[in-house]
């Protein structure tokens, strides 16, 4: 699965979605996936699925994204905590460190703030109230687009 790297723009990796791991590639991305951090996390959909989803993986981890809840939200002591929760509950949850958004900027809001968290960024795109943003970006990332 070939994905656009979240935090290098114009960097391209290919997913082995049943190991998790990356490596080097080229060519239309069908998502983002975020290499930073113990395991790569993804969001993306394959154009090869018979039934269209958008899946969520983290490591060999992954979910159809319509049968999970994601949520992220502030942590104790400057960390956020994201989570994936299922039918039994609680699959997956990770505490990490807040981006450092650098020296105060007057012009830091919200975008750049979801563009400095792969987790804020999906997380927000997975709890859209009315499944626009679900629906676009599924049509999006199985389309295929080239790297920015």
């Amino acid at each position: 699965m070939l994905l656009q790297d979240y935090d290098r723009h114009g960097r391209t990796w290919d997913l082995d979605a049943r190991t998790g791991l990356l490596s080097p590639a080229s060519g239309r991305c069908h998502g983002f996936v975020h290499a930073g951090g113990e395991a790569a996390a993804a969001l993306y959909a394959d154009p090869s699925d018979g039934e269209p989803a958008i899946w969520l993986q983290y490591g060999r981890r992954r979910w159809d994204c319509a049968t999970v809840t994601v949520h992220q939200s502030p942590g104790p002591n400057g960390t956020r905590r994201f989570t994936v929760e299922g039918a039994r509950g609680t699959d997956l949850e990770l505490l990490y460190p807040a981006p450092d958004p650098g020296p105060f900027d007057p012009t830091y809001d919200w975008i750049d703030a979801e563009g400095d968290d792969f987790f804020l960024w999906a997380a927000g795109r997975m709890t859209d109230a009315d499944a626009t943003s679900r629906t676009t970006l599924l049509a999006h990332f199985r389309a295929g687009f080239l790297p920015a």
